[in-house]
Parts: structure tokens; sequence; C-alpha cells
């Protein structure tokens, strides 16, 4: 607006002086001095802008112009610009300079001489805006470094202040980290000259820096980063000795550890998994050890299926934690049994796998020791049969003897065996095999559910309740769990013979009380 104005003054103060015609000849003596008039108070000048304004004025002279001389008035003095004497029309004489501005200018003076050596003098004003500083960003501290070897190490509040001359318009933040920047958002402002962030910044591994741009309103950008070191060791190093561990309720049981830690072992904590949560069994403050070895004792229940061993340096979030199976009051064990082709001869891939199992013993035998004695006989409790051209594979218990007349030994068939144990069956399809533990198996497993002496067919996956006959050296009436890991393919072992398989089966057994 003031520049459109100001081209309006200076048109109309042209037109008003080509009015006044050419060079007059007869110079009047009584003629007045000239008059100098400028089309604003003052020129403001801003040095942080390329646009500024010219010099512009308009001299008028009845007696006409002999010079006009033009000088600056600066803060150290008034120095020389610029004299013309020649003019196209000695009666008006505009002009526009466009001046180099410094910060030292404090007007622009015309010295008017006519031919009647009338002098006049007009002064225009300048107030000249220095060039400001870019906006300036402190950051309080100057780095944050947050070392994990330190006893206690804590990320300090991310602290900084900007300050601008010419007033604030936007500024940024953005999180630097290895894989690049993330904005931390933008501020709009409204030419404030002072802005102050206070904040919480949790850096983590891989953080580099918090980054700021600033912009003040004349467009001037400052951008600043505050260092930020992250310096990481690695945590606890956590190693179970035993994949496995038996014990029993009546004694403590040790639980073999090797740790090894850069910043020192703070704190060693075990647990118990019991039907499915966490019951803490020991909790240990260690004294800063970098290397141990040893085992710490706990009690056990029967509802232990578990434990969890955590390790701790002191830093939340880099703690070692380990596993362990618990068997608690529990025998368990895995067999390969034979179907009735290779229940008295075990093939050669399976040296161990004969056709009958004993519950007591946890272990297989064949026709020969099931047929020798009593004693022997109340020792097998059940017999793996496969049946058919697609050898489809079944559990019989010793009672069952309608295919013993198949199970041949060197010195006679099954069917001779002097005691027949009658264990039972049962498939379950909604019991927790993997944790299996004296309690669940005790307190979900109704023993009146377990009455089949044939399980026909049985497959790979299979979770199997069983119960002991009364006669059966293991004791009666006692109940366990099994699972069917594999099956071999009919004719993978004999290529002629489909029946001929060997079971594998993972058996749990509570211990007899």
């Amino acid at each position: 607006m003031i520049r459109k104005l100001y081209t309006i003054l200076l048109i109309g103060l042209c037109l008003n002086l080509v009015a006044c015609g050419d060079d007059n000849e007869n110079i009047d003596p009584n003629a007045s001095a000239p008059v100098i008039k400028f089309p604003m108070e003052q020129l403001d000048v801003d040095l942080n802008k390329v646009d500024n304004l010219p010099v512009v004025a308009v001299i008028k002279s009845q007696a006409g112009l002999q010079s006009v001389t033009m000088k600056i008035q600066t803060v150290e003095g008034t120095v020389e610009y610029k004299t013309v004497t020649d003019f196209f029309n000695p009666n008006s004489y505009s002009l526009s300079e466009n001046l180099e501005y410094n910060a030292n200018y404090q007007a622009f003076i015309i010295e008017a001489t006519d031919k009647l050596d009338h002098i006049i003098t007009g002064t225009l004003p300048i107030s000249v805006t220095d060039v400001v500083e870019r906006p300036v960003i402190t950051f309080d501290p100057e780095e944050i470094i947050y070392d994990e070897m330190d006893e206690n190490p804590t990320i300090p509040r991310t602290t900084f202040k900007i300050t601008s001359e010419a007033g604030l318009k936007t500024v940024e933040m953005y999180l630097v980290s290895a894989s690049g920047q993330e904005s931390k958002g933008i501020i709009n402002l409204s030419g404030e000259k002072e802005y102050t962030f206070d904040e919480m910044i949790d850096y983590k591994e891989g953080d580099r820096g918090f980054k700021v741009k600033a912009e003040d309103t004349y467009g001037y950008i400052t951008i600043s980063t505050l260092p930020v070191t992250y310096k990481t060791i690695p945590g606890p190093s956590l190693t179970l000795t035993e994949s496995t561990i038996f014990a029993g309720t009546d004694a403590k049981k040790g639980v073999p550890v090797q740790i090894e830690s850069v910043r020192g072992v703070h704190e060693v904590v075990i647990y118990r998994i019991e039907n499915g949560s966490e019951v803490e069994a020991l909790r240990e403050t260690k004294n800063g050890e970098h290397t141990l070895n040893y085992a710490p004792e706990i009690d056990f229940t029967e509802a232990t299926s578990k434990l969890k061993v955590v390790v701790s340096d002191g830093r939340e979030g880099k703690e070692a934690i380990g596993y362990m199976k618990a068997y608690v009051n529990m025998d368990v064990a895995t067999l390969n049994v034979g179907s009735q082709p290779l229940a008295n001869n075990a093939h050669v891939k399976y040296p161990d796998a004969f056709g009958m199992v004993s519950l007591n013993d946890l272990k297989t035998y064949s026709v020969d020791y099931a047929i020798a004695n009593e004693v022997n006989a109340k020792n097998v409790d059940f017999k793996f049969y496969c049946f058919g051209a697609s050898g489809s594979p079944r559990l019989y218990s010793m009672d069952n003897t309608g295919k013993d007349g198949e199970f041949s030994g060197s010195t006679g068939k099954l069917s001779a065996i002097k005691v027949k144990n009658l264990t039972r069956f049962a498939i379950l399809s909604n019991f927790d095999y993997e944790n299996a533990t004296v309690a669940s198996i005790s307190s979900e497993i109704l023993s009146s559910s377990i009455a089949q002496s044939l399980l026909d067919p049985i497959a790979v996956g299979n979770v199997i309740a069983f119960r002991t006959g009364g006669s059966s050296a293991a004791g009666g009436g006692r109940i366990g769990v099994m699972k069917v890991i594999n099956i071999t393919e009919p004719k993978e072992l004999v290529s002629n013979n489909a029946t001929a398989r060997v079971m594998t089966v993972e058996i749990k057994f509570p211990k007899k009380k």
C-alpha cells in the first residue's frame, strides 16, 4: 500500500512540474527560491529485505536550477553522494536514487541552487532496521549421554530455548536415529521473540540426536542438533545346564544355572509355573558378580510344570529369561514299542522295541519274557497291535486276548500268559499333556472315564489316559497319561508286511504313593 501511494505522489509531482513549461530565458530577479518536495516524511529501510524503496524527490525552481547536490548523513558524518548540473528542464527536476543502504544512514540531504544563487536544503530522515541475527538455539544440557554401565543411568529431560530478534514463525523438531529421522512436532508461532521446550524424550538404542529447525519472520533458518549418545552393553547371559528337572515335594531341589553379565548380576528370580500362572519361588539379590555357576534351591509342588528363571543386571527390559521343564513326583519315559511281528524279535533299527509295555519299569518286554512266569506276566500292562493290509494301529490291554495268537515267542504264544492285567484306556481331547502334572492328572481325569481295553485305531498325536489293573506290578488303580509321538509307516521296516510297525510313545506316570 505504501509503495502504491509513493508511486501516485511521484507521478503527480512530475505532471505538476511538466506543466511549469520550459526553461525561462528571461530570469525574473524576484523569482522565488527553489522548492524541494519528498513524497514521505521519513524513509523506512529494512536491511533484511531486498525491495527497499529508492529516495524520491521533486525540485521546482522559478529561476531555473543551477545545481542539485545530494548528500548522505551517517552516524559518522555527512558524505557527498552526487551533484547534478545538467537539467532537461531547469524549472523542474525529479530524482529517484537506489541507494546501497547501510545501517549507519540517518538522512538524505538535497541542496538545490538556482540561477539567482538561491540555495535551499531539504532533508529526508532515514530509519534503518539493521540486519537481524538468525534465530539462536541453545540446548541445556548441550549433550545427552546415557551409559548403561552407570550404576543408575538416567536420561535427562530435553530442554532448549530459541531466541529471535525478528520473531519466530515456526519451530520443527525431529528425532534422529540410525534408521532416519522422525518428526516430533511442528509449532507455528506469531512472531514471538522466544520459545522454550522442556519435555522427557525416551531415547533408545540407535538414537543419534534431537534436531531443531527454527525459522523467523524474515525466512532466516537455523538448524541445530542436540547430540545423543546411547551407550549399550549386552544383557546378562543365562544358561540352564539341564532342560528338564525331576524333583519331589519332600525336600528342596537345586536349579543349576550358569550366568555371565558384563554389568554384573543384580538379581536372580525363579518362578514355578503352576496351572499357567507364575508363583515366585526364590528371589536373590546379588553383589554384581560377573560370573555365577550355582544351583539355588527351591521348593516344588505337584502342580509345578515348568520353572522360569529371570536374571537382571539392574536394567529394566534387559533381563535374561530361561525356562526349564519340571516333573514333580513323576516318572517320564519315551518308549519304542514293536507290533506283533516284532513283539519277540525287535527290528534292528529299534533293538529295544518289543511288543509288551511295563508301566512298572517303563520299558518293553518280549513275548518270551511275558509268558515265562506269573511275576513277569504281572509286569506287562498292554501291547501294540497292527491290523490288516493297511497296518491299522491299535492298543490292547493284557486281558483283551483276541489277538494273542498272533504274538509268537520262541517258547509259545502270548495266549499262554499266566496273569492278564486289566489295564484300561481313554483318548483325551482337552487335556494339556505338555504341562501335565500330578495335580492336573488327579484333578482332571476321572478314573471312571478310563474304561476301554481296546483303542482302535490310534494315531500320532493321540493323548491317552491309562489306569493300571489290580494285579499290575506297578500297583493297581494308578492313573497316568501318554502321547503317541510317532508310528513307522506300513512296510517301512518289513517290505512285505504292513503290520510290522514301531510306535513311539512318551509316558508320564505319577509316582506310586
